[in-house]
């Protein structure tokens, strides 16, 4: 489908994002740098106003380390959520946001189409789609001439684990990119606002290492 397509499309990126991630008794902003290579590997780092690195994040393979520069430390397991909940006010599952931050759909491979009907104003497709192997289902909408998603809603068990909203579409070299990512569920809202993207530069596998940190 042309969703798959434009979805696969993307092999990497590399970005600067402002990031704020707030809830009930948190409100945090932050200047970052992210890499994304496919559907499972993130790097994020994390500056102060002088632009020195405050912290690092990778996330890879269903792994999350954390590397913390003052004590020259790595973060993992049981203490990367702890690390995360002191730092961002709460716990991110990248495994689940992941791959909205690039604009993708979850386990889109199987996804299966229910309805497509267009909306009143025939501006954007309504698409219904359940999960053949989790029975999850995902609501889409999509620009009507584009096909350009515009949100999601992700339903399990009759109920929202979260919904996202995409604008701000910029060409990237021949791609679009959404350029400001809102991602809203119970405990928490994360947005995302890109600058400086690249996609498909290519990136080495040592940036998803704290070698080079460990040897300064």
């Amino acid at each position: 489908s042309k969703l798959e397509a434009r979805q696969s499309a993307i092999h990497d990126i590399k970005a600067f994002i402002r990031t704020n991630i707030s809830g009930e008794n948190f409100n945090q902003s932050f200047r970052q740098a992210i890499l994304i290579k496919g559907h499972n590997a993130l790097r994020v780092d994390t500056y102060s106003l002088f632009s020195q690195v405050l912290g690092s994040l990778i996330y890879e393979d269903d792994e999350t380390l954390m590397y913390d520069p003052r004590e020259k430390k790595i973060i993992l397991g049981e203490e990367v959520r702890e690390n995360m909940r002191r730092v961002l006010g709460t716990y991110i599952d990248f495994s689940q946001y992941l791959i909205l931050f690039s604009g993708g759909i979850p386990n889109i491979a199987h996804l299966q189409v229910k309805t497509v009907r267009m909306n009143s104003d025939k501006t954007a497709y309504q698409i219904e789609m359940t999960n053949k192997k989790t029975g999850e289902k995902i609501d889409i909408d999509a620009e009507a001439n584009t096909l350009l998603l515009k949100s999601l809603i992700l339903t399990r068990d009759d109920q929202e684990i979260y919904r996202v909203y995409w604008s701000g579409y910029k060409k990237v070299d021949s791609l679009s990119f959404a350029h400001k990512v809102v991602i809203k569920s119970k405990k928490q809202t994360v947005l995302l606002k890109y600058s400086d993207v690249m996609i498909n530069q290519g990136i080495t596998s040592g940036a998803f290492s704290f070698a080079a940190e460990l040897m300064n």
